[in-house]
């Protein structure tokens, strides 16, 4: 570097500028204004700082920390801030950060805290801002003055309540203590019912000392129906028993039945109001109401019994079985009867066991095959007693009043000690022992009359073995000695009575082996006389034929004289009987057995014992006509047909069947079809007998009619002559002129008057949607039907037949109005909606008719008016409703 250009450097010189500085700068300002900030918002906070409190719930299940409010009445006081394990590890613990201007009021001895959820149920819905926002936690305090909290001491730990607790209740209100016993099913918010009508409600339930203890609030206008005589009983809803009468279901109001609920009873309605430290009992059913008279039964086995089996007398559920235990080898039981009948425990009372008895020949006591064997007595007059031993049923009747008789026969046959004793069907005894005689010969059975039957007996009555030979031949003589079913399964033994004395000297007697060998003994001692009777050779009559009338032997057929044309025969009739035989009398051969059959149906008849040997003769006095000598017909049919019978023509009868079809008034059968058969005219020719009362139907003007079914979407009628035998309907006539031939019709006529009521002709331009059978109402209360719809005779209208009911007759006037009322009316609207009216199912299905009579009534109508169907209902129909006399 030259020595100019350093010269130059080192000439240059500069100087400083000093200027005075300030003692603070303004920055440092701005951390000191910070610090004042943080330090106000700190002693705001300290100032304002709350209380920690911790509570302790058995379940943190909608809980949130930070977000669930600590609350009273809606207002919040507080915040979940943390939920952790309890110690216990069986709970959790829940701390909650209560404001400070409300801790003096949280943080106290008198506060209790519960968690408020949401309550969804068929009888209330509350808490449901619980379901958006969660769980809240509750504050019940018990303190109620500032006094009682500057008194009280303050608490920062808690036990949470499971439920609601009582201090939440309306004040004032009517609050009832309830203590069940097994029942759990009783919820908060169940209903409690007066008379079917709701007037309170559970508000809560509490599980302490092994029983349920709950609170029901009673509605402040229903308190009065509520006092110290009242009882509460839980509801059934649905109510199920089972028995040989049937199935049995009753069922509560639908409300009931869903939500169930307790019903209150209260016999004495101006009793005192119920304290709130009084407890009631809360009962499983009304039986438990009741007074019971508590006592014990012993048996030797159980025979199906067990607890809650019922004890009845005559049909009559009068207790239970309530404890049954083992001891020193007998069942011994405790029971109660209702104090009603406590009257029937007396030391002359036996108990037994009723069991169900199944055979061939029935069932008895079904209903304890599904509800279990019963308890059963009979009552004596005595004195109380409380302590009783069970009997067998069979030896019940094992006293010193039966008779007791000895009966030897060469064979035992099918007799046992099942066997029973009958006389005309009817059981008077019973088989009690049958061994052989010392001399091996013979069989003795020992039997008992019971004491209501012993004056049957005397020297002369005869028994006959009623199960030994089912059938016997012998020299082509069939022998069919048959009673029933359980005489063949069990044996049996029949008495015959014979009242030539009332003197019972002996004490044994011969068994004969059937009927038939004491039929010939008894008619030997029988008085009589003889009549003359002919049959036609187209059935057969033998000697010793019964002669039976009403179930009853009168006589036998004593002799037969066969000729090639028509035999005759002696009839033999017992004197007690002469009267009976007159000259209007007439007889029918009755066989062993009628079987006819067809695809309708099969018509099967036995009839009685007496005729199962061989048939019988029967006789008949109903005929009104009297005969120049005594006939004997073939059957019955043919006997009414020779006087009681009516002909009926018609152009077709499908369905009608010989001895199934019936002639039919007002649903009783009056007669039936005998023969059906085409006539010369190629016409079908019906002939049917009446049963009884001939001459009402047998007249001129009567109308018989087929009754055919109708079957279609809108109707079902007669619906039973779809399967069986088409039946024919008769209308009677007022006519006294006798008339036995007639011109049936299709179906039901058109009339104006008949035993079904009165016919009222309406007339429609076109035909509507009402069909035969529809109703026809009287402010909403069917008072008749539509039986015909036809077209005029020029065929300009429709002609509406409407048969009124006699009791209703007066309500159609001279100036009624009929409408109809078939299907249903929609009515649309964009501004005001849509309406859809319809007065019955019924007339949907099949129309209807309504009458409307103004309240400036004409005189009553007769059938001879004539009257328009209007199509649209007036809409003040309802409101029209003139008295009517």
């Amino acid at each position: 570097m030259s020595e100019t250009v350093k010269q130059e450097l080192e000439q240059v010189v500069y100087k400083p500028k000093i200027e005075q500085k300030k003692a603070v700068s303004f920055i440092w300002i701005l951390p000191v204004i910070i610090l004042g900030v943080l330090a106000w918002i700190a002693y705001q906070s300290y100032m304002q700082k709350g209380t920690n409190i911790t509570v302790i719930f058995k379940s943190a299940e909608g809980l949130k920390e930070g977000v669930t409010p600590l609350e009273y009445k809606g207002l919040q006081l507080g915040k979940v801030t943390n939920i952790s394990m309890h110690d216990d590890l069986k709970s959790v613990k829940v701390n909650i950060l209560v404001k400070k201007e409300a801790s003096k009021y949280v943080a106290s001895e008198s506060s209790n805290f519960w968690i408020k959820k949401p309550t969804v149920s068929l009888t209330k819905i509350s808490g449901l801002s619980t379901i958006i926002s969660g769980h809240k936690i509750e504050l019940s305090p018990t303190f109620k003055t500032e006094e009682e909290y500057a008194n009280g001491a303050e608490k920062l730990s808690f036990i949470g309540l499971d439920t609601q607790p009582n201090d939440e209740f309306v004040d004032n209100g009517y609050y009832i203590s309830l203590i069940a016993n097994d029942k759990d099913n009783v919820e908060i918010g169940t209903p409690i019912f007066y008379n079917k009508y709701q007037i309170g409600e559970v508000v809560s339930k509490e599980f302490k000392y092994e029983k349920v203890f709950l609170s029901i609030y009673i509605y402040d206008k229903f308190n009065y129906l509520v006092n110290q005589s009242s009882k509460f009983v839980i509801n059934d809803a649905l109510k199920v028993s089972y028995g040989a009468s049937g199935l049995n279901i009753e069922l509560g109001s639908l409300y009931s039945a869903l939500v169930g609920g307790i019903t209150v009873i209260t016999p004495i309605k101006e009793g005192k109001k119920i304290t709130s430290e009084e407890v009631y009992t809360l009962y499983a059913k009304k039986d438990d109401l009741r007074n019971k008279e508590y006592f014990h039964i012993n048996f030797e086995k159980a025979n199906g019994i067990e607890e809650n089996s019922a004890i009845i007398y005559k049909g009559i559920e009068i207790g239970k079985i309530v404890e049954i235990a083992l001891k020193d080898e007998l069942l011994k039981t405790k029971a109660y009867v209702y104090e009603d009948y406590k009257y029937l425990l007396t030391n002359n009372t036996k108990f037994f066991v009723e069991e169900p008895n199944i055979s061939i020949g029935g069932v008895e006591n079904l209903g304890n095959i599904v509800k279990g064997n019963f308890v059963s007595l009979i009552y004596k007059e005595g004195s109380y007693k409380n302590i009783f031993s069970a009997v067998n049923k069979k030896d019940i009747n094992k006293n010193s009043s039966t008779l007791k008789l000895e009966l030897y026969s060469d064979s035992l046959n099918s007799i046992s000690e099942k066997s029973k004793i009958y006389y005309k069907n009817i059981e008077v005894g019973k088989v009690d022992s049958y061994s052989l005689t010392s001399d091996l010969q013979k069989v003795k059975i020992l039997i008992s009359i019971d004491d209501a039957y012993k004056n049957l007996i005397n020297d002369h009555v005869l028994f006959y073995d009623m199960s030994s030979k089912l059938v016997e031949m012998k020299a082509l003589d069939l022998n069919i000695n048959y009673s029933g079913v359980e005489p063949l399964l069990n044996g049996a033994i029949g008495i015959v009575g014979e009242k030539r004395s009332d003197k019972l000297s002996k004490k044994d007697f011969k068994l004969y082996s059937s009927y038939k060998d004491v039929e010939k003994l008894k008619r030997v001692y029988n008085s009589g006389f003889v009549i003359e009777a002919s049959y036609d050779n187209d059935f057969e009559i033998k000697e010793n034929m019964a002669i039976i009338y009403k179930n009853q032997e009168i006589g036998f057929v004593k002799d037969v004289d066969f000729d090639d044309r028509r035999s005759s025969v002696s009839l033999f009739i017992y004197t007690p009987f002469k009267k009976y035989i007159t000259n209007k009398s007439r007889f029918y051969k009755k066989g062993i057995v009628n079987l006819k059959a067809s695809l309708n149906g099969v018509l099967f008849e036995v009839d009685n014992f007496t005729s199962l040997l061989e048939g019988s003769i029967h006789l008949d006095t109903s005929s009104q006509v009297a005969y120049d000598n005594y006939q004997i017909f073939s059957s019955v049919d043919e006997m009414k047909n020779s006087s009681n019978s009516v002909t009926i023509i018609f152009d077709d009868v499908e369905g009608v069947q010989e001895n199934f079809s019936q002639l039919t008034y007002k649903g009783v059968n009056v007669g039936k079809v005998t023969k059906v058969s085409l006539n010369k005219n190629q016409k079908v020719e019906v002939k049917a007998i009446l049963y009884d009362d001939y001459t009402s139907f047998a007249k001129e003007g009567t109308i018989y009619y087929l009754k055919k079914p109708r079957i279609s979407l809108q109707e079902i009628a007669n619906v039973g002559s779809t399967v069986m035998a088409v039946n024919i309907g008769v209308i009677k006539s007022t006519n006294s002129n006798v008339q036995t031939k007639f011109v049936g019709l299709k179906d039901q006529p058109s009339i104006e008057k008949s035993h079904f009521g009165t016919v009222f002709q309406l007339e429609d331009s076109t035909a509507s949607s009402v069909n035969v059978d529809a109703p026809v109402y009287y402010k909403n209360v069917q008072i008749g039907k539509v039986s015909k719809v036809d077209l005029n005779n020029d065929g300009s209208k429709v002609i509406v037949d409407c048969l009124i009911e006699d009791k209703y007759k007066k309500f159609i006037r001279k100036n009624s109005e009929f409408y109809d009322i078939s299907g249903f009316e929609m009515k649309f609207s964009i501004f005001s909606g849509s309406k859809i009216e319809s007065n019955t199912f019924t007339s949907i299905l099949k129309g209807g008719i309504v009458v409307v009579t103004p309240y400036e009534y004409n005189e009553i109508a007769s059938s001879k008016d004539k009257f328009i169907l209007n199509k649209t209902l007036r809409e003040d129909w309802k409101s029209i409703s003139p008295s009517i006399k």
